[in-house]
């Protein structure tokens, strides 16, 4: 078999690729900005500040899981309709998910608002910690329902390659963001200096904003989908059930793999603050690193849909093969980033020397994880996803997880007493399993499933039997 058969290599599809992926990226270069930013402003003021705010955010970051299952399961089916050009279908789906994140945010803010404390102190011990945590996780929480309803308008956008929005929007919070958090961070033109709240009150600021020009966006400028807040309440009845079907899993997956993040979290926290603050730190830098595959992955989720929804099997096979040669090369990208940036990155932040040393080492792990984290992401959120196979992708990634990485790295951590480089190893070590599978799974083929209505009407056409397949 020669490239052509394998590969879409003709500059009609590379180009339309990279369209999306590019866009995604810089939008993820300015989300990942934020969290930087906030980290090094909150790093001039020593451990305690960023390990209170990243710990405060462990319950924005299990929530960011649950609205992105939730679209992103909804992408699975508003990418295959967009192929079958069903736009009526695409924009009650896209009601119903905006009608699920709107109820699971705010049941996040009311419960964060009411026990910010006991929240904190799963995560540690440090009485300086859980108080500046709990004040700042009071704050944030107040953004949670705006972030999850524009969020999830504007994921839903990418579904039918309308990426360039939320670049924009996010484009415009992230100097939002920074110019207040730095009125109120350190106390400039006369605001009084808030430290942590601070940030929490930037980043709040960002979510309304958000949320403001996306209800601005959808009422003067969305022609392609023609979403109003109308159709969050039109019935929904026909869909619900295949969207179930198909969102149930990835929303697990998410939730489990968010849930399974803060475990590790929960891990390092409790072996040494100096971990806590070298963890916080390592994190926000490899999200820089992630942009490309990010962007690559949410590319192919909406082109592996769309061909899906077209009904050409052999042509969706090269979708996903030619997607995955994309990350290959922003994961070889990703790794150099990381080893260039680790040490100008060190010294901007104002962390004790062994936390400094904890930091480097952990940065050189994520560097050297790049090309299989590359790989496993676009396998999983991007082609099996948008190929509908949402239930083998729920079955790996979370498998992996809970029962490899998160019990050999508590072994390692509490019962062996590893050094901390050793333990992140280890809890990392998912990726190479799902990297292995993942690929194997796509070079058989056997993922492709159309999840609309029509498509369940008409499966054997398609996809054949799932039952003689698996």
């Amino acid at each position: 078999m020669g490239l052509k058969d394998r590969f879409l290599l003709n500059k009609r599809f590379l180009f339309g690729a990279i369209a999306i992926i590019l866009p995604i990226a810089l939008q993820n270069v300015i989300n990942y900005g934020v969290n930087l930013m906030d980290s090094v402003m909150l790093g001039q003021l020593g451990d305690v500040a960023i390990s209170a705010a990243n710990l405060g955010g462990q319950p924005f970051f299990l929530l960011t899981m649950f609205v992105f299952g939730i679209a992103s399961g909804a992408n699975v089916m508003i990418a295959q309709y967009w192929g079958k050009n069903e736009m009526d279908h695409i924009r009650r789906i896209m009601g119903f998910a905006i009608r699920l994140v709107f109820f699971v945010s705010l049941a996040f803010t009311v419960v964060c608002i009411a026990i910010p404390r006991q929240l904190m102190s799963l995560f540690t011990s440090n009485p300086a910690t859980i108080e500046s945590g709990a004040d700042y996780l009071s704050i944030i929480s107040i953004g949670y329902v705006f972030y999850s309803l524009s969020n999830c308008y504007m994921t839903s956008l990418r579904a039918v390659e309308k990426v360039g929005v939320s670049m924009a929007i996010y484009g415009i919070s992230f100097f939002i963001n920074v110019a207040v958090n730095y009125v109120f961070i350190y106390g400039k033109l006369g605001a009084p200096a808030l430290g942590v709240k601070g940030a929490a009150i930037g980043t709040v600021a960002a979510r309304v904003s958000e949320f403001i020009m996306s209800l601005t966006y959808m009422y003067a400028f969305d022609k392609r989908t023609g979403f109003r807040i109308r159709h969050v309440f039109s019935r929904a009845a026909d869909v619900v059930k295949p969207f179930m079907k198909s969102c149930l899993p990835v929303v697990g997956n998410e939730l489990l793999w968010g849930f399974g993040t803060v475990m590790i979290t929960l891990i390092i926290s409790n072996l040494s603050d100096d971990f806590i603050a070298a963890g916080s730190i390592a994190t926000v830098v490899n999200q820089i690193s992630l942009v490309g595959i990010m962007g690559v992955s949410n590319a192919a989720a909406v082109l592996t849909g769309k061909t899906v929804g077209e009904g050409d099997k052999e042509k969706v096979q090269k979708v996903a093969n030619t997607m995955l040669l994309f990350s290959f090369a922003v994961g070889i990208f990703g790794s150099v980033l990381l080893f260039a940036l680790r040490l100008p990155i060190l010294a901007i932040y104002d962390i004790s020397a062994s936390a400094a040393e904890i930091t480097s080492q952990l940065i050189i792990i994520l560097a050297s994880l790049q090309l299989f984290l590359a790989t496993e992401i676009t396998c999983i959120v991007g082609v099996l996803r948008g190929g509908g196979d949402t239930r083998f992708a729920f079955v790996i990634d979370i498998g992996t997880v809970y029962l490899i990485a998160l019990p050999l790295g508590a072994i390692a951590g509490f019962a062996l007493h590893f050094p901390p480089w050793a333990v992140y190893l280890i809890l990392r070590c998912d990726t190479f399993i799902k990297t292995v599978f993942g690929l194997i799974r796509v070079a058989r083929g056997k993922w492709q499933r159309d999840v609309t209505v029509e498509g369940k009407e008409q499966a054997p056409a398609l996809c054949g039997s799932r039952d003689k397949e698996e």
